[in-house]
């Protein structure tokens, strides 16, 4: 298993969503391993009543919001 693959295995595990592996697989080689954990950190660090939808979906828009070129 190579690196990037654990890592999108690491992602989907703690986000409790391994029905988007391959979005966690695309960014696991598109974007670095820190910037990768930063932005799960972030969206581990958000209460649960506060999220609308799943963590899945929080950490995706982050990344999202990141390639669109905001500040997050």
């Amino acid at each position: 298993m190579t690196k990037q693959e654990k890592l999108a295995q690491e992602l989907a595990d703690a986000l409790n969503d391994h029905d988007s592996i391959q979005f966690y697989r695309d960014c696991a080689l598109k974007y670095s391993e820190d910037f990768l954990r930063k932005k799960l950190q972030k969206t581990l660090s958000v209460p649960e009543d506060q999220i609308r939808k799943t963590r899945g979906a929080l950490f995706t828009y982050l990344i999202r919001d990141h390639a669109r070129g905001t500040r997050n």
